[in-house]
């Protein structure tokens, strides 16, 4: 998590994106107005829209609801003139057939309370059956519209409209029926093509439709139809039977019977322009807009030349180049003040590195001399004992001399080593002990050939202050080492010298001698220590 925010903090901490976010917070207030002034025209022109829905909705059905009205009228008048054909069954369905003649209708006849179609236009008496429908017409005998989708005669789907017929006495004797084939009703030319136009009854049965009625059933709302079908013109949203939300309008045509319905996916429910489909888009777009100005008038103006500096600035810590004037020619005059601020400063800091070098080098041919002179001195020194105990008698004294000498040598090989390594204020120890060692061996060597010295130095780097004890130490203890050397009847006389670096920034250096050779000379007896910090 931590990570991700570092990161997250590295994309941000950023000239040009903390720009862009300053200026995005600026001008969203501009655009929120914007989306909310967009959004109530968008409101007023959805209301304006829904409200002219029932008259598209009607004037699109207007063939439609004609076509119904005229087999309602129809149904009425043959209910008035059937009781004068009563007991004359020809008379009967000559006046059916009539009734047909230059019409859109493809059935006029009566049936009874038992489904039983005594009298009609086809060629012979059927029986319809006792159906739901028909049972409600008994319970409630009015004029209504309802739909077969197979009918007995034509074998498709047919609208049919119903009215009752009484006797003198009241009584109901059946009812008279016209169907209309779906296929013949006429939709107006009138209609968009983006719309669905339904005719309902008023149980929510669709009775005309612009294709089959199983598609007509797919656009249907999931409502029931108590929900939404009313004596009252009306629009409403609501998901269609296929899920897709639509937007519906309702317009009744015969109040209790007959109703219109619309509907439009919910993409399609503001007739207009593509802004007033979109109305965040918009201001959306203008905030962009004015992003993209606004960050190409700072990357012109401030960024790019920010950039700029910064990467002179990278390449003159890396290269120690420097740059000209001219590249900020072209920057505002703030920048270029910088600008030249920055390039006084790097003038300024080449002159003053080019001073400290040419000290540093004459000072490092001062500091070479010095050591040079003090191992001369030290050489001459040592030379000097040499005389001296070339003249002496005494065996004390020379070895007095002897061991005074061997210090004085050390000191000497120290000083040359820092003469040899110029620039440097340290010493490579791992040479300069093995120079130290070759240099008291060969003092031992003369005075007993027999030795057999081993060596193991790790690589290390020490100061004078810890070097000169160091080397004393280690010329004293093979001094020591060497006087005590002895060795078993046979064997070689054996010096071993180490230089061990151990952990926590600690070096040990072991001197041991007459030992049987081993890595690294392991702690045994005749051994000498010296433990650096």
């Amino acid at each position: 998590m931590k990570q991700t925010l570092k990161s997250l903090w590295a994309g941000v901490d950023r000239l040009g994106i903390r720009l862009a976010i300053v200026l995005a917070v600026a001008l969203l207030p501009l655009m929120i107005v914007s989306i909310v002034r967009s959004q109530s025209v968008v409101n007023e022109a959805v209301a304006r829209s829904r409200a002219a829905l029932t008259g598209v909705t009607l004037n699109a059905v207007q063939d439609e609801i004609i076509s119904i009205e005229g087999a309602k009228a129809v149904a009425q008048s043959l209910s008035q003139w059937l009781p004068m054909t009563d007991g004359k069954p020809d008379e009967c369905n000559q006046l059916m057939r009539d009734t047909l003649e230059n019409t859109e209708f493809s059935f006029a006849g009566f049936y009874d309370t038992t489904g039983y179609v005594s009298c009609s236009s086809a060629l012979a008496p059927f029986n319809l059956g006792v159906t739901p429908e028909l049972q409600g017409q008994i319970a409630d005998p009015k004029p209504i519209v309802l739909v077969n989708q197979d009918a007995p005669i034509s074998g498709t789907s047919v609208i049919y409209a119903s009215h009752p017929v009484f006797d003198k006495t009241g009584d109901l004797l059946g009812f008279t029926a016209v169907s209309i084939p779906h296929q013949k009703l006429k939709k107006s030319a009138s209609v968009p093509t983006n719309a669905v136009f339904l005719t309902l009854n008023a149980l929510g049965t669709v009775l005309t439709a612009p294709d089959s009625l199983a598609e007509a059933k797919a656009v249907m709302p999931q409502l029931h139809p108590s929900e939404f079908i009313s004596e009252q013109p009306k629009s409403f949203r609501a998901l269609g039977a296929d899920g897709t939300e639509r937007l519906y309008a309702l317009a009744p045509v015969v109040n209790g019977e007959l109703y219109a319905l619309s509907t439009w996916p919910v993409d399609h429910d503001v007739s207009g322009s593509f802004y007033l489909k979109n109305p965040a888009l918009f201001p959306a777009l203008m905030w962009l807009a004015s992003l993209a100005v606004a960050w190409f008038a700072t990357s012109l103006f401030v960024t790019r030349h920010v950039v700029r500096l910064r990467r002179t600035m990278r390449e003159f810590a890396k290269t120690r180049h420097t740059t000209t004037d001219q590249e900020f020619r072209s920057a505002p005059r703030e920048l270029r003040d910088v600008a030249d601020t920055y390039m006084s400063m790097t003038d300024m800091v080449l002159r003053d590195e080019a001073k400290i070098e040419d000290a540093l080098r004459q000072k490092d041919v001062l500091l070479r001399e010095v050591h040079h002179r003090v191992k001369n001195n030290l050489q001459l020194i040592a030379s000097i004992m040499s005389m001296q105990m070339r003249q002496t008698r005494s065996k004390e004294v020379k070895q007095i001399m002897q061991s005074l000498h061997d210090r004085v040598n050390s000191l000497a090989t120290i000083h040359r080593n820092l003469y040899q390594t110029s620039g440097q204020a340290d010493i490579s120890m791992d040479e300069h002990l093995d120079a130290i060692v070759n240099q008291v061996i060969k003092m031992a060597a003369a005075r007993d050939a027999s030795i057999k010295l081993e060596t193991d130095f790790d690589e290390i780097r020490l100061v004078p202050d810890q070097a000169v004890p160091l080397s004393l130490f280690v010329t004293e203890a093979m001094t020591n080492a060497l006087k005590y050397i002895g060795a078993a009847q046979g064997k070689n006389k054996n010096l071993c010298v180490s230089l061990q670096v151990l952990e926590d920034d600690i070096a040990e250096v072991v001197i041991t001698n007459s030992i049987p050779l081993r890595p690294r000379c392991p702690t045994l007896k005749n051994r000498q220590v010296w433990v650096l910090n």
